[in-house]
């Protein structure tokens, strides 16, 4: 009797060591792999800083040419190849994941590059749903370090879509339109209009 609660004891252990490694285990790979995904290359970025859309939402509808406007807060804009501080370009991510935040953005369709500093792209989408994503890199294209990303939004593109200007924009409501006075104006029967003469020195009318 006493061996064989020895032996279940000594189970009971050998289980519960083998979840507690599991356990460490996961919750390891899982910092780690939050960790990659966070850390971006060598330079950094402050404080605070973030991309955003301009005038765009999330689930808005937009049509096939499209003009995209770039957000930038608590950092400035500089082309490729510019050793600036606390600066970067935009990269815009259209239907693709996140790449490597250590290594150099690619230059694709899905991985729209400008370089040389610019806040606005017109793009054209084939109908349907599409995300986007902005995501900012350094003077070698590599994200900074925490890397600066918007969130990524989901867009409906059809062939008579709003803008991005025009669907922000609040409605505006029509003024009333003013009931015109259709009554008769009562006039004095008193007060008659006689016809005018013109004037001429020397000539009397009668």
């Amino acid at each position: 009797m006493y061996v064989h609660n020895d032996i279940g004891n000594r189970s009971f252990k050998f289980v519960e060591s083998v979840m507690t490694l599991l356990i460490v285990g996961a919750t390891t790979c899982g910092v780690a792999f939050a960790e990659e995904r966070r850390t971006g290359g060598p330079t950094p970025s402050p404080e605070g800083a973030g991309v955003y859309f301009i005038e765009l939402k999330d689930g808005a509808t937009v049509p096939t040419k499209v003009t995209i406007h770039f957000g930038l807060r608590e950092m400035g804009i500089a082309p490729a190849g510019s050793e600036r501080a606390n600066s970067g370009h935009h990269h815009l991510l259209i239907d693709a994941e996140l790449p490597p935040l250590d290594q150099p953005i690619a230059n694709d369709f899905n991985h729209l590059h400008f370089g040389a500093g610019q806040t606005e792209a017109e793009i054209a989408l084939k109908p349907g749903t599409h995300t986007l994503q902005l995501l900012l890199g350094d003077k070698d294209h590599i994200p900074h370090n925490p890397p600066v990303m918007s969130p990524r939004i989901r867009v409906v593109v059809t062939e008579g879509g709003a803008t991005p200007a025009e669907a922000a924009a609040p409605a505006r409501k029509r003024p009333r339109a003013q009931a015109r006075d259709t009554s008769e104006r009562r006039v004095n029967p008193a007060y008659r209009r006689y016809p005018s003469y013109p004037y001429y020195p020397g000539i009397r009318r009668y």
